[in-house]
């Protein structure tokens, strides 16, 4: 509910400046999408932030906000992250179209390149082990790189820095499941909103 009310906000926020979605078509979405899966190695994490370049800053069909909040939904869900965010952002742009023509362009290439792959290492995976041992430390720059963007961008207030602090050290230090601290993020996220509603009101 709250980011639903954050998509729109950031949507109507869009429209005031300017900068409104354009109406990708569903070739766009698939063929963006299509794009990042068959060129992004390191996995679904490493894909974000192509995926963020590519819908926010380069096409413009989305806000960083509303990415962020897309993001979040993604992350709280089963499954790989860059698929829910694939659906999710095809979701936003097409409605079920897009959705579809954007799962379909985010595991078209992977899906063809993994099958070669797996034929290949299976049968030499002494031989590539040097190589894959090597792409460990580019990938984990890239997730920094990720963190680093998010955290400019939605870490703004002291709340926002509490929050953190709290969902840091409870995952970290008392070894909650990521899944959960993600969902009582929401449960707060709903609570706050519903209590600002409340503050409006009778502020009138």
């Amino acid at each position: 509910m709250a980011r639903d009310e954050k998509l729109e906000k950031s949507e109507k926020n869009a429209h005031e400046k300017g900068t409104a979605h354009k109406g990708p078509s569903l070739w766009e979405i698939f063929s963006i999408t299509a794009k990042i899966g068959g060129v992004t190695l390191g996995g679904g994490y490493a894909m974000i932030p192509i995926i963020r370049e590519e819908f926010t800053k380069k096409h413009n069909f989305l806000t960083d906000e509303e990415f962020t909040a897309l993001l979040v939904i993604a992350q709280s869900l089963p499954g790989p992250i860059a698929v829910n965010t694939s659906t999710l952002v095809g979701y936003r742009l097409k409605k079920l179209p897009g959705t579809i023509c954007a799962v379909l362009g985010a595991i078209f290439f992977p899906t063809i390149i993994i099958l070669a792959i797996a034929m290949v290492i299976g049968q030499y995976y002494t031989v590539f082990k040097p190589f894959l041992n090597g792409m460990k430390a580019p990938l984990f720059s890239v997730l920094l790189i990720t963190v680093l963007k998010m955290w400019k961008t939605d870490v703004r207030t002291l709340e926002d820095i509490i929050i953190f602090a709290v969902a840091f050290s409870i995952v970290s230090f008392l070894k909650f499941n990521p899944v959960v601290v993600i969902l009582l993020g929401l449960v707060y996220g709903v609570i706050r909103s519903t209590v600002l509603k409340g503050e409006r009101k009778n502020g009138k």
